[in-house]
């Protein structure tokens, strides 16, 4: 297992960006091409006349069901890593309502609005600005009004349908190919219906002899991949948790001075009402670390920062592709041997080139080093030549 989905390892967060700005715009593309930019197109599905929109998104939404769940039990993909929407079960009903309500006035949808305007078309620019105002009133009046606050905040569980119908995941799947298959025969047989009441929407979709046998072709691919997934009894992925080894606080504090790029701080303490902070940490638990660890690359180092440094396990269910350290001592080393200036450890010269260093450390951590007019970091150590050298402590 490499990750959450295998494909999604970036070499920056750059171009992570670029890569979701490619994506989109592809995305966009295809429903301007599909006729999704058209408000009279979308709109016609509400007058059973053209059921394009129900047609497409349902076959998006059950391509991705099938492949995701398919690449899980093959163990590609790992849904414990996968961030599900919370449900808000009122305000997502009510919202919901409201979000229909307004698709069936201007016939655009907040994505395909955005696809709209990108055409050049007036009203998609009137209905994307009406999601901007709409969004900009419901910011202020849910400061005002109690009720929308309590809407806005009731819920937040996550909720999936195997779950909440206590159903196995394949069946559920198996079970919604075949309702969608049925689904898309009666939605054709309304349009045959309604469609001679109306004139044809621009871009409309001709079928063809070859349409039937191609539309089946294509549900019996889904279906055979679900059944396929049924059978299939992958090995239980690896959840034991994984050993750390420690890291000196001085070598961490080196490491954050010279600004490493593959350095991620994890600061997992549940009490962090101190005055311990270390710099760049994440304030995380085990569970919210999961979209941090997901999205950097395989060359990172977490460190794993506690109160005393007593957790020297990271959990099963993390990424295995990073390497994993935790810091010796945790925010108390951190306090005692960072922040806090040595006294010298004896009269040699590497001795008092350490305690020095230790010092200019507590003096740049702690906020010392601005105060007296230093700018730049402190340097490094640099050993005298002759004699037995002090091996350094190991790198981050």
């Amino acid at each position: 297992m490499t990750g959450a989905i295998f494909p999604l390892t970036f070499a920056s967060g750059e171009v992570r960006l670029l890569a979701g700005l490619a994506i989109g715009f592809l995305f966009g593309f295809a429903l301007e091409r599909g006729g999704f930019g058209n408000a009279r197109k979308l709109a016609a599905q509400f007058y059973f006349y053209d059921m394009t929109v129900f047609k497409v998104m349902f076959t998006a939404i059950l391509v991705a069901m099938v492949g995701i769940f398919t690449l899980a039990g093959a163990g590609v993909v790992d849904l414990a890593m996968l961030w599900i929407n919370p449900t808000f079960v009122w305000a997502q009903a009510v919202g919901g309502f409201l979000l229909g309500v307004g698709f069936i006035m201007s016939g655009l949808c907040p994505g395909t609005a955005v696809v709209s305007t990108a055409s050049g078309r007036y009203d998609g620019f009137v209905a994307l600005a009406g999601i901007f105002v709409g969004t900009a009133v419901f910011a202020v009046a849910v400061g005002w009004f109690p009720q929308l606050e309590w809407l806005y905040e009731t819920g937040g569980a996550v909720s999936i349908l195997p779950e909440f119908l206590n159903i196995p995941v394949p069946v559920l799947v198996l079970l919604l190919v075949l309702g969608a298959g049925a689904a898309f025969i009666g939605a054709e047989k309304v349009e045959r219906l309604f469609r001679g009441k109306y004139a044809p929407i621009e871009l409309a979709p001709r079928d063809t002899r070859r349409t039937p046998r191609i539309k089946f072709a294509l549900a019996g691919s889904l279906v055979m991949v679900t059944v396929v997934s049924l059978a299939w009894r992958p090995a239980a992925a690896d959840r034991s948790p994984i050993g750390m080894s420690p890291v000196e606080p001085l070598a961490l504090a080196e490491a954050i001075i010279a600004h490493d790029p593959n350095l991620l701080l994890l600061d997992m303490r549940s009490d962090r009402t101190g005055d311990v902070t270390i710099p760049g940490a994440f304030a995380v638990d085990d569970s919210t670390a999961l979209p941090v660890l997901a999205s950097v690359t395989p060359a990172t180092r977490v460190v794993l920062i506690d109160a005393a440094g007593l957790r020297t396990e990271a959990p099963g269910m993390w990424p295995r592709r990073l390497t994993y350290r935790y810091l010796r001592g945790g925010a108390d080393a951190w306090q005692a041997e960072v922040m806090t200036a040595a006294e010298p450890l004896g009269t040699d010269a590497a001795s008092r080139e350490l305690t020095e260093r230790q010092h200019q450390m507590a003096a740049f951590f702690s906020g010392a080093a601005v105060s007296a007019g230093a700018v730049a970091p402190p340097p490094p150590v640099v050993m005298p030549s002759g004699g037995a050298k002090k091996k350094r402590a190991g790198g981050c």
